[in-house]
């Protein structure tokens, strides 16, 4: 059961800012008009409502985007004092973010995601993409949980956006648009905060950002934080201890702007994150050491859990990228989008409950009883490498035809292991686990059969931890892409596709008495290609109403089944057909496809 906080008491100590106006650059030509005019110091009264967006790769205000967009600016984010995505979510209709602790929120937009939350399940692939300015920063079950400090504005485009963002966008896409480094101006701010939770911990943070020119065609912006996630969920049991699920986020970005002639320009970037959080967001009502079932029975209060060991999680992020952009005449830019991720997520929980109630279901089957009484954490670790690339040419006057046309490639290295490690479980534990399982699989069995060894079973791993697993993924995709608008005046009409070639390659390695069979799946392959279009008619008899009749197609990539658990004992299991079941090792692509109406109404009023 997770648990959400009460009420929040907050104490600002402090902002202060520094500006020195003068001229204002950004990456590129949509971005730097998005930039400028979203700056809420240089907007007119009535023209604040006037939020421009690059949700189409193209600057244009919300009310002239042909699809369901929400754009949360930095003022809005102040506001609302926002300061990660979930406070975000309050503000935009169907975006929901589902609070597993700092670093761990399961983003879905309309209600499309994958409906779970555990993190045993590396080949499952995101149903929202989440981009960083201009990179692609999503990754299934451990989505980035960044920083909101500086933004330019935070862009939710309603799916599914499979034409311009890909794969992982059948939800929506979810756009952090940063503080672009400004050319020829100066200035920088500072926050401090002090925050209380409800029967909680105390909570802080401090953050600052400041833009300077390095020359004249140079600028660069650097931002940093630090935060102290206050806790509210006490643990009791060995591991007892206050306020557990407290943690932290360190981190920053550094991005440089050179415009090295007229037209062209150059901004490289490295942000750093790191996450760490000393428990989860999670309150007990029954746990196999700790229940009402017990003698004498033992009760849970509100907020509290039972650890018989302590859990962590803990998330490092490093991305570098690089977007060049550059003016060709005749109203073209081609942009290019370089970026590099490296992540390392670890994931430590209490599986002391679980493993306890296997060795509880042997009793009477020879084991020993007092062996059920474990102290067991189940560790997930996560390594990824992820390369990206896109490039693409588009149009940026002011007539009738608005189009853009690019190609995109990525290259994603992801390994992930899984231990079990639980001290007492070896031997003669493990062997009698091992029986046990034997007895029970031969109710089941055309024949008893022969049990494995401990060592056997446990195929290479420890032989104190009953599962392990090792499972290294390289993902390759590729994509060509365009899309096109054509103002006939009050009528606009908009058509666009994307097609792509995917490929994973993965191994799964696996061991120990829980794995009911040691395993050695390599070289598992899979493959797709496929075509997603989208189209759109617009009709705006004038400017403060339009009409939008959409149909598109979105798409999340297919994959690569784990294998069906076997018995450890020979014999072979009755009743199932392994052969047909060996057969299912891959699933297909999952598309969805859209036809809405949206209607947009400006209201204007002057006091």
């Amino acid at each position: 059961m997770t648990y959400h906080r009460q009420s929040i008491a907050t104490l600002m100590l402090g902002a202060a800012t520094l500006a020195l106006a003068a001229p204002v650059a950004a990456q590129t030509v949509p971005e730097a008009q998005a930039q400028a005019a979203n700056q809420a110091d240089d907007q007119a009264d009535d023209q604040a409502d006037l939020v421009i967006v690059t949700a189409t790769k193209r600057a244009s205000t919300i009310q002239d985007v042909p699809f369901s967009i929400n754009a949360q600016t930095q003022e809005d984010i102040q506001r609302a004092n926002a300061s990660t995505l979930e406070g975000i979510s309050r503000n935009v209709a169907g975006l929901s973010v589902q609070n597993l602790g700092p670093g761990q929120s399961t983003v879905a937009i309309r209600g499309v995601s994958a409906g779970q939350i555990v993190r045993d399940q590396p080949g499952v692939k995101e149903q929202v993409g989440v981009y960083l300015d201009e990179s692609v920063i999503s990754l299934s079950l451990f989505t980035p949980d960044l920083d909101l400090y500086d933004l330019n504005r935070v862009e939710t485009l309603r799916g599914p956006q499979g034409t311009l963002f890909g794969s992982g966008s059948v939800g929506g896409t979810l756009r952090y648009i940063t503080n672009q480094p400004k050319i020829g101006r100066t200035e920088g701010s500072v926050e401090a905060n002090i925050n209380t939770v409800d029967e909680g911990d105390l909570g802080y943070h401090l953050k600052g950002a400041i833009n300077m020119p390095l020359g004249p065609t140079a600028a660069v912006r650097v931002v940093g934080y630090g935060t102290h996630y206050a806790g509210f969920i006490d643990a009791i049991g060995p591991a007892a201890g206050k306020n557990v699920n407290d943690g932290s986020r360190v981190g920053g970005r550094a991005a440089v702007l050179w415009e090295l002639a007229p037209g062209i320009k150059l901004t490289p970037r490295i942000v750093y994150q790191k996450v760490n959080a000393d428990g989860f967001n999670r309150e007990d009502v029954f746990n196999t050491y700790h229940n009402e079932l017990l003698d004498p029975p033992r009760n849970f209060d509100e907020r509290e859990q039972y650890l018989k060991t302590r859990e962590k999680f803990r998330d490092k992020t490093r991305i570098f990228d690089l977007t060049a952009s550059a003016e060709l005449g005749g109203n073209l830019e081609l942009t290019s989008v370089t970026s590099l991720i490296r992540r390392n997520i670890l994931v430590s929980r209490d599986a002391s409950a679980l493993t306890g109630s296997v060795g509880v279901s042997f009793i009477g089957l020879g084991v020993d009883p007092d062996a059920a009484d474990l102290t067991s954490t189940l560790v997930d670790r996560t390594k990824l490498k992820q390369w990206t690339q896109e490039l693409r040419l588009g149009s940026t006057g002011d007539g009738p035809f608005q189009w853009v046309a690019g190609g995109f490639y990525s290259h994603v290295d992801r390994k992930y292991s899984q231990r079990l490690p639980t001290p007492g479980f070896d031997n003669p534990y493990g062997q009698q686990a091992i029986d046990g399982l034997c007895l029970l699989a031969g109710l089941f069995c055309s024949s008893p059969g022969v049990p494995m060894t401990n060592e056997e079973a446990a195929n290479g791993f420890p032989a104190d931890s009953p599962y392990n697993s090792d499972l290294p993924y390289i993902f390759k995709q590729a994509a060509v892409f365009g899309e096109g608008t054509y103002d006939f005046g009050q009528f606009k009409v908009t058509a666009g596709g994307r097609y792509y070639s995917y490929k994973e390659d993965r191994d799964f390695i696996s061991g120990g008495v829980f794995s009911n069979e040691s395993v050695e799946l390599l070289d598992q392959k899979t493959k797709a290609t496929g075509f997603s279009p989208r189209a759109i008619l617009t009709y705006e008899p004038n400017r403060n109403f339009s009409l939008n009749a959409q149909i598109a197609k979105g798409f999340r990539l297919r994959g690569i089944n784990d294998p069906i658990n076997a018995p450890l004992c020979d014999g072979g299991a009755t009743g199932v057909d392994a052969a047909t079941f060996g057969n299912l090792t891959n699933y297909d692509d999952e598309t969805l496809w859209t036809m809405s109406w949206e209607r947009s109404i400006r209201l204007a009023a002057s006091l």
